[in-house]
């Protein structure tokens, strides 16, 4: 397992999807990761120190299952909870939303072999919560942590590796009843949702360096607020005013920690992210990340900045 201090350094070593992160709510700056190779199924161990706000699409070439291993109850995927007896399945290539309501966590993705047939997810494209029956995801969760335990800290292929992957994979398929069939849709459609979250991000991509206001947001989407802040308390546990605030938290940070020439200031980055009101900026900076703008300019510098 490989620790980071930094929230960002982390989210750019998950591998398997394509991610857009915010961290919110830090108990403890450690994060850990860890990846171990079990024949064709990869197996993905992290804990996080803070709360987390996720939307990604899944790169691998076949399904992705999700899994908490703690506070399985805090955890919410595509607008749902989940609980000791459900997991989330991402359909290769399918975008997925998930956020933690609580601080400190831990979690796993095993992704599985691209010929592998999961009930109700090979044949659709959208990721979808799974409800397991007769305790089978609790019994995948004790053979992942069985599996990480002995043979996370190998680094080296071996017919053990191999045994392991064929064990994961079977206590994973486990965990659909013989026939599992979606639930009836009520009210508006999940996948109505899905499209507003996914303009949303695409209209927040494109906008660079400022981000738009919520009510632009709003209108590029062509949601009214409501309905905006509806679905992104819903699929991220924050309001589109603090989600985009997140954004460009982190955003900030990463172009400090860039530093793009030796007179690179403070001022010039935050002015490039349409922030004038530095005093309340750095407040808020120092509260999410445990230091100050300049501190984190002058630690690339290695001086004062």
């Amino acid at each position: 397992m490989i620790a980071f201090d930094d929230f960002d350094a982390w989210g750019d070593a998950v591998s398997g999807a394509h991610l857009r992160l915010v961290c919110d709510r830090v108990e403890t700056r450690r994060w850990t990761l860890g990846i171990v190779k079990l024949g064709p199924v990869v197996l993905q161990m992290a804990s996080e120190g803070g709360g987390n706000a996720c939307y990604g699409g899944n790169t691998h070439d076949g399904p992705t299952l999700f899994l908490p291993l703690t506070n399985p109850h805090e955890h919410v995927v595509n607008g749902e909870p989940l609980d000791d007896d459900s997991l989330f399945a991402i359909p290769s290539g399918a975008d997925f939303r998930i956020f933690v309501r609580r601080r400190a966590h831990a979690w796993c993705s095993i992704a599985l072999p691209k010929e592998t047939v999961v009930p109700g997810v090979a044949t659709s494209p959208a990721s979808i919560r799974v409800a397991g029956h007769d305790g089978g995801v609790r019994r995948l969760r004790q053979v992942v942590e069985q599996v990480a335990a002995h043979l996370m800290p190998l680094h080296a292929d071996s017919p053990a590796h191999d045994q392991a992957g064929a064990m994961l994979l079977s206590a994973a398929l486990d965990c659909w009843p013989a026939a599992s069939m979606p639930p009836p849709a009520v009210g508006r459609p999940r996948l109505d949702r899905a499209e507003i979250i996914r303009r949303s991000m695409a209209v927040i991509e494109e906008a660079g360096a400022v981000l738009p206001s919520v009510k632009e947001l709003a209108g590029s989407v062509g949601v009214t607020d409501r309905t905006l802040l509806r679905i992104f308390e819903e699929n991220f546990g924050a309001s589109p005013r603090t989600y985009l605030a997140l954004r460009r938290l982190h955003a900030v940070r990463r172009r400090l920690l860039r530093k793009e020439s030796p007179d690179t200031t403070v001022a010039d980055v935050l002015v490039r992210h349409g922030i004038w009101e530095f005093g309340r900026f750095a407040a808020r900076y120092r509260r999410q990340f445990g230091e100050a703008p300049s501190e984190t300019l002058a630690r690339v510098s290695g001086g004062q900045a």
